[in-house]
């Protein structure tokens, strides 16, 4: 560790306990007793701690409120962290691949930039599985959980993880239409907001008559809640609407399907979910001489490959580091503070626009 690695492990670790031991820290992190000293006099020079004989303590007063919790620092060796994990937390996400991997790096970076670690386990959008992996989770003495359920709405593992004693942030997911686990904290995407982006930037262009293809996907209830809301205040009327995909029939003639039928009621502007989608389509419509944007407009919803599309597509990008980085950051803080009320957090983030090739004003 370098200096500021080392003093932001120290200040970590007196969030959590409170105090510190010189000659235990030294110890456990491979230096020397007299450079822990010295970042200990820095330290507390800067007013971050307070030092006392044989170590410090901390002046933190958090401002969240919190169970009590306190984890130990652990011995597990982790060959890009060599000095021991002051806590570990246990994610589960529903895939390794597309949307979550962004998620998951930045909560391994925000951890240990805490002094902790990330243990993962996935669930592949299988709820036996899913449960499974909470389950060994919690048997594996994880000192918090970060969830993302396989669907909105997993009222029975919600109503698990209301039931743990450790804190549990639920990830690109919410609580508000569960009937359980209200007492839990979320950190997710404002998809809501995200899709009156995309419209509010068709609108500008010109375009009065759009359509939103979407599969169902636990993202789709809050884009419709997103459309609604842009038809409201930008006056659309009848001049915009949803169409469900099926995702089974893939690309060729069923997406070829939807864009004759766009064409044909006159839709000059399409928004569509997720942009492995909008590659497809985008790619099917200029094979059948469709000029994209010159005769249809395309936004992508997410933006992981929305970029490599026959043409570059504008797209909603989703904020996925900062939601990874928030939600251990959310953990952290609850096993750092002492406080002896809960008040849970539910935090949404807004995602941005992407313009590129794919958007321009109707003819």
């Amino acid at each position: 560790m370098d200096v500021h690695e080392r003093q932001q492990r120290i200040l970590a670790e007196l969030r959590l306990h409170g105090s510190l031991s010189a000659a235990d820290f030294a110890t456990r992190t491979g230096v020397s007793p007299m450079t822990v000293r010295r970042d200990l006099r820095e330290l507390a020079d800067d007013g971050r701690l307070r030092r006392v004989h044989g170590g410090a303590e901390s002046v933190d007063a958090s401002p969240y409120a919190a169970l009590r919790h306190r984890p130990a620092a652990r011995t597990v060796p982790d060959p890009l962290q060599p000095a021991a994990p002051l806590f570990t937390l246990g994610q589960v996400s529903p895939d390794p691949s597309y949307h979550f991997p962004p998620i998951v790096d930045s909560a391994v970076e925000r951890a240990r930039a805490l002094g902790g670690r990330v243990v993962l386990g996935v669930s592949r959008y299988q709820r036996e599985r899913e449960s499974h992996q909470i389950e060994r989770l919690l048997a594996g003495g994880v000192d918090a959980l970060l969830v993302t359920t396989t669907v909105a709405d997993s009222f029975e593992v919600l109503a698990r993880l209301a039931e743990v004693t450790i804190p549990v942030v639920l990830v690109e997911r919410s609580v508000e239409e569960a009937p359980v686990g209200d007492a839990l904290e979320s950190v997710r995407t404002d998809h809501a907001a995200g899709m009156v982006l995309a419209v509010k930037h068709l609108v500008e262009l010109g375009h009065e008559h759009l359509r939103v293809l979407a599969y169902d996907t636990p993202t789709t209830p809050f884009l419709r809640q997103g459309l609604d809301r842009a038809v409201r205040q930008l006056g659309l009327d009848e001049g915009a609407d949803m169409v469900g995909v099926n995702e089974v029939d893939g690309p060729g003639e069923h997406l070829r399907g939807l864009l004759e039928q766009a064409v044909a009621d006159g839709v000059t502007a399409l928004v569509v979910h997720s942009d492995h989608l909008a590659v497809d389509l985008t790619g099917v419509a200029v094979a059948s001489g469709i000029d994209v944007p010159g005769d249809l407009s395309i936004v992508a919803y997410d933006d992981q490959v929305a970029a490599l599309a026959e043409v570059p597509l504008t797209a909603v990008t989703r904020p996925s580091r900062d939601i990874g980085a928030l939600a251990a950051t959310m953990a952290f803080e609850r096993l750092a503070t002492t406080d002896t009320v809960s008040a849970s957090r539910h935090v949404t983030l807004r995602p941005s626009l992407t313009v590129r090739s794919s958007t321009a004003p109707p003819h």
